[in-house]
């Protein structure tokens, strides 16, 4: 499902949401981070900017303590080579993900838990595995790479500052004694000093050693929410660029004397400070609440993100509105406003692809905005307005129209989250035919509650997508002696099965069984086995156990790290069904997977009349 939202009025810049289906995970996404990507065959290369951010991973942390790292790509054609796997759900945090931050010098992933649990994960192979585990008991108000990617600050609620090495040294600590909580912690540019904002408006400073410097009160009665500078959070070396490494979205780069300190308050208003001593800073008033914002690497273009404050009208209904999206300069002027499809404060935003993306989270939802920073042409303008009216790409071929304007207006529809999701549509076609390019699609499979009516054992093939799970395929198990299956059929009487109640989200975990697995199933241990195995054996290992073992018995044993993961309450709109089994007869079987007596080979043979009787063995 797509969705129309005009652009806002702008000289000087275009922004326009995605054309396509909505992306969701399973549960609230609460954090983002994006870094770009080195392809192996540029590795040799010196690095350029424009290459190198064509692509890039997606980090994504999730209200169920799950890190999803997604490939993105900007270059808007299909023909393009992907890797080989587009999708990673690491699991090991026992609480939600409120922090990921990249560190693209050493090409490492920090990410932080509600409980004060801090992993550093690094990528080896083509698996990811957790290479620091820091856990104080604390919970983390901020984590910050330097920007040499040498140095990581972790700024503590309680007062409690930490510097550290990238390789996990502790350089020093410090106690801050405060009345008030701290809320963020930044490096400055030159990364020789460190500053702290805190919820009663006060800004810390201390140098790169660890001694105070100043303590500086920026406002009375307006606390600090986060702060920035307009400047790219790492160094990154360029090569000497030439005219053939140009594309169509090259930005101009922004040459600018110093950089500008950003403060963002409770209250929606934002500080543009040359530093923490600024005594005439620019104040942008941007109207809105539960404010997010954000410089693009360029620092020529705040994004701000939040919820439109209303006036006080106790006789008029409250109005529905959508977030909006401001763009403001390094003036404070603001320059450009989009409104966004969600109904609810933006959780977080981050940029990507050298500025030319910016992704929003608003609860299990994330939208994608496609940001041009020059005057639009009248082909661009024309291609959003043809995307917005045709509102699927399956219509563009039904335009009188030449080849190659048909393929211009269908780069309009070509996702820059790169995994496949499947059509609620079209799921048969999804998981009867292999993928376009080579990618493989790596899955978890959950044993449901065992129901006398269904006649054994049921399972549900999961997709792995976003840092959530997406329900694919259902089977049954019919044999008690031998590891046989029935493999259910989503397409009955001509209909695709509902599985998504609300088209805004995405597919939940429907089945009433624990989700431990998130814990044992780790991406390195799945990673030393074959493909076929390791879809095979991805269960849960927790339903195996007697079923009257209570939920919060099954989810205190799983993990020893850290304590007993909290339950975490769900949206009402993210409930969604299961695939039915009422009803399910013969003739709604696609596969049937059958075996010998010892379990040690496999048969799938086909079912429905689309499907040849050997499907392999």
């Amino acid at each position: 499902m797509s969705r129309n939202y005009e652009p806002g009025h702008s000289v000087g810049m275009l922004a326009a949401v995605e054309h396509g289906p909505i992306l969701c995970s399973d549960s609230n996404i609460l954090c983002l981070s994006w870094k770009g990507r080195v392809p192996k065959s540029e590795k040799d290369k010196p690095v350029c900017r424009r290459r190198y951010y064509e692509e890039g991973w997606l980090a994504t942390g999730n209200g169920r303590g799950v890190v999803g790292v997604t490939f993105t790509s900007s270059h808007c054609r299909r023909d393009r080579s992907t890797p080989q796997r587009i999708n990673f759900n690491l699991r090991g945090h026992n609480s939600e993900v409120v922090l990921v931050r990249w560190n693209e010098p050493f090409q490492k992933l920090a990410t932080c838990d509600m409980e004060g649990g801090i992993f550093v994960w690094i990528q080896y192979e083509g698996r990811w595995s957790v290479e620091l585990v820091n856990d104080r008991g604390a919970q983390v108000s901020d984590f910050t790479w330097s920007h040499d990617g040498t140095q990581a600050l972790i700024a503590y609620r309680d007062g409690f500052v930490l510097v550290g090495s990238v390789s996990g040294q502790r350089h020093w600590s410090s106690e801050i004694n405060l009345e008030s909580q701290i809320s963020c912690g930044i490096w400055t540019p030159d990364d020789q000093q460190v500053l702290f904002g805190t919820a009663d408006g006060q800004v810390i400073v201390m140098d790169c050693h660890g001694r105070m410097l100043a303590h500086v009160l920026l406002h009375e009665s307006d606390g600090i929410v986060s702060m920035s500078w307009n400047c790219p959070d790492f160094l990154v070396e360029d090569s000497t660029e030439s005219d053939t490494d140009s594309d169509d979205n090259i930005l101009p780069l922004v040459r600018r004397v110093k950089p500008l300190l950003t403060v963002t308050f409770l209250s929606g208003d934002i500080s543009l400070m040359n530093n923490y001593d600024d005594l005439s800073p620019l104040l942008i008033h941007s109207g809105l609440k539960d404010v997010e914002a954000q410089w693009c690497s360029q620092g020529d273009l705040l994004a701000v993100a939040g919820m439109e404050r209303l006036g006080d009208s106790a006789c008029s209904p409250p109005l529905s509105r959508n977030a909006l999206l401001k763009f403001y300069n390094v003036q404070g002027e603001h320059i450009y406003t989009l409104e966004t499809p969600a109904q609810r404060p933006i959780t977080t935003l981050c940029w990507g692809h050298r500025d030319s993306r910016l992704f929003l989270a608003c609860g299990a939802a994330l939208y994608v905005v496609r940001v041009e920073h020059r005057v639009a042409s009248l082909q661009l303008l024309c291609q959003q307005g043809i995307a917005s009216a045709l509102r699927e790409e399956k219509d563009v071929g039904k335009l009188n129209m030449p080849s190659l304007l048909c393929s211009y207006v269908t780069s309009a529809f070509i996702p820059t989250i790169k995994p496949p999701i499947p059509d609620p549509n079209n799921i048969r076609d999804f998981v009867s035919y292999p993928t376009a390019g080579n990618e493989r699609l790596h899955c978890t499979m959950k044993r449901a509650e065992d129901s006398p009516e269904a006649g054994g054992p049921c399972y549900t093939l999961y997709l792995e997508y976003l840092g959530g799970l997406v329900p694919i395929l259902k089977g049954r198990r019919i044999s008690k002696l031998r590891p046989e299956f029935i493999i259910m059929d989503p397409k009955v009487d001509g209909k695709t099965e509902e599985v998504c109640v609300n088209p805004m989200i995405s597919y939940a975990d429907s089945c009433n069984c624990s989700d431990s697995s998130d814990i044992e199933l780790s991406d390195e241990w799945v990673g030393k086995k074959s493909p076929k195995i390791s879809r095979g054996h991805r269960m849960n290992l927790e339903s195996r156990k007697s079923p009257k073992m209570s939920r919060s018995n099954q989810e205190g044993q799983r993990s020893p790290r850290l304590p007993m993961k909290k339950p975490v309450p769900r949206s009402p709109s993210l409930t969604r069904r299961e695939f039915s089994m009422d009803g399910m007869s013969e003739h709604n079987y696609l596969a049937q997977v059958t075996s010998n007596i010892w379990g040690t080979k496999f048969k799938i043979v086909g079912l429905a009349s689309f499907l040849p009787a050997n499907l392999g063995a």
